[in-house]
């Protein structure tokens, strides 16, 4: 799994979304971790994380939460905090929403459906270093995990950074989800230019499409 490749070992790990709760035992059946923490914001897909955990003998290993984002997270409970499977932007929010976790020695890891833009955005505004990117093709959609640790200065990067952050393009899978990421910018742009619409967003998108051709000579 691309996620837990990027988990750094032996740490009190908290992951946020679990629903079945895969991600907690594969940390735990591969000396990952040794307990973790596993939350998600209702009691159904809790009971489905409970056969999983029956399934493997963890129930001493991995506890099970209700907890609407990291709400019910307490800061000593928590070094390494994964999230994966849900959008950019909720996923910002839930982060948002917990300002315990700009602290030293806090390690997230955590794979945006979409909108990793807004991810890496909130990542380097709130003293995040992103340390680390991959990507990974599922069921046929190409998907990026981000890891990043808390170094409490200020990494502010330019707009386009937050669309294609470390990436372009170093494999295929990558390369890929680069080329996804600029069809986006692409079409959305073209979109609002051909209406005739000049607003700060179509001088965003454009910096972002410069950004992209930019770094793609200098790393030519």
């Amino acid at each position: 799994m691309c996620a837990a490749s990027m988990v750094k070992a032996h740490r009190k790990t908290v992951d946020i979304g679990t629903d079945h709760a895969y991600l907690p035992a594969y940390l735990i059946l591969n000396g990952i971790a040794e307990d973790v923490l596993a939350c998600d914001i209702g009691i159904k897909p809790l009971l489905n994380a409970e056969k999983t955990l029956k399934a493997y003998s963890l129930e001493d290993k991995i506890r099970l939460r209700v907890s609407d984002g990291l709400k019910k997270v307490s800061p000593d409970e928590a070094q390494e905090i994964t999230i994966c499977g849900m959008g950019g932007t909720l996923m910002s929010d839930i982060l948002k929403d917990a300002p315990w976790i700009k602290k030293n020695g806090i390690h997230l890891v955590l794979q945006p459906m979409t909108h990793s833009e807004d991810v890496r955005r909130f990542l380097c505004e709130n003293g995040f270093l992103i340390t680390e990117e991959n990507c990974v093709l599922d069921t046929g959609r190409v998907y990026c995990c981000i890891g990043a640790e808390f170094i409490g200065e200020d990494c502010t990067e330019e707009t386009g950074f937050y669309y294609f952050g470390t990436l372009p393009p170093k494999d295929d899978i990558s390369a890929e989800y680069v080329k996804k990421q600029l069809s986006r910018v692409n079409i959305k742009l073209q979109a609002l230019k051909k209406a005739g619409i000049e607003t700060e967003e179509v001088i965003m998108l454009q910096e972002v499409k410069d950004y992209y051709e930019k770094r793609m000579q200098s790393e030519s």
